[in-house]
């Protein structure tokens, strides 16, 4: 709690100066873009962060598609890290 508590305020507190700051900068009839553009960088963002990343991690994935050299593990760890 300590840890992820701080850092929970802090990307609050940036996401509260970044729209801020959108808003401030964008004219009037462009505002709307600010949440478009917020929205569909939240959906890459998730995409990366869980799908490509738990692909990477299926050895049958690593195996099939990137390896030529099979092996019993995926090209990223979850638990444990970048293993080549």
């Amino acid at each position: 709690m300590c840890v992820f508590l701080p850092l929970n305020f802090l990307a609050a507190t940036q996401d509260i100066a970044v729209d801020g700051w959108a808003l401030t900068m964008l004219s009037r009839k462009n505002v709307g873009y600010a949440s478009t553009c917020n929205v569909v960088g939240q959906t890459v963002g998730f995409f990366l962060g869980n799908v490509v990343f738990l692909t990477l991690e299926s050895k049958e994935f690593a195996n099939k598609w990137i390896r030529s050299v099979p092996q019993d593990h995926g090209i990223v760890d979850l638990a444990g890290g970048l293993k080549c």
